[in-house]
């Protein structure tokens, strides 16, 4: 088969306009990447300036070291729902969680001696990364949060976690139910569209909310992901 001068210039001209058209497609690919990730962790971000989480460990998935779990929850939270102070912004919620740390360490050791056991208790209040959690029609995306951690034992069992601040679970202690006032100022801090993300996502036939929730814990979960691996390669 003869090939002809014009025939090689044709192939090279759709040539081009392929790769033309595939270099597009990636630059605008690339720019919907770009825009979900700033999207991602801005939001993320003014969720987790927002609030401060409460997050129990249990020592193992056994009946009893779950059991004993869910009774230290109740303990820390009836002393909080008696102590803590009301009206707190966040720095000064923040402040006094710090503060109480020792008393939270002492109430959660008691209930631990009381149940018969000899496990190490810890409490610490730092920042953590968590996965995305629903509590009470609340999500949460995954990221990191600031948080009092109290970890019984070993701290391989499955966790238990509420929001300290607002004072979500601490408001109500005993029906452990959202409390009212304190998701108004959870919707002040986050404001009307962020609020929605993490509120509406247990309605059906909400694709926007859901696939912006989606983008956010995609991104965070990435995030979370690289850490772990840089952090065990050093």
């Amino acid at each position: 088969m003869k090939i002809s001068k014009e025939n090689v210039f044709f192939v090279m001209r759709k040539t081009g306009s392929v790769i033309q058209f595939l270099t597009a497609a990636t630059r605008f690919l690339f720019v919907i990447l770009i825009i979900c990730i700033i999207y991602g962790g801005a939001t993320q971000k003014q969720i987790s300036n927002n609030i401060v989480r409460l997050h129990i460990v249990a020592n193992s998935n056994s009946a009893v070291d779950q059991e004993l779990k869910l009774k230290v929850r109740d303990a820390v939270l009836k002393h909080m729902h008696e102590k803590y102070p009301d009206g707190a912004t966040r720095e000064e919620a923040a402040a006094y969680l710090k503060a109480s740390l020792p008393l939270i360490k002492e109430i959660a050791a008691g209930v631990v001696k009381e149940s018969g056991s000899d496990i190490e208790v810890n409490a610490r209040y730092g920042v953590f990364s968590f996965p995305t959690k629903e509590y009470e029609g609340l999500v949460i995306p995954a990221g990191m949060y600031e948080a009092v951690r109290i970890e019984l034992g070993s701290g391989k069992g499955q966790n238990w976690w509420c929001i300290m601040f607002p004072p979500l679970c601490v408001a109500d202690a005993n029906s452990l139910k959202m409390d009212e006032k304190a998701m108004n100022q959870l919707r002040e801090g986050l404001g009307d569209n962020n609020y929605r993300l993490i509120t509406d996502m247990a309605e059906n036939n909400n694709t926007p909310v859901k696939i912006k929730f989606r983008i956010v814990e995609i991104v965070e979960n990435s995030k979370i992901r690289i850490a772990e691996i840089i952090n065990n390669l050093f």
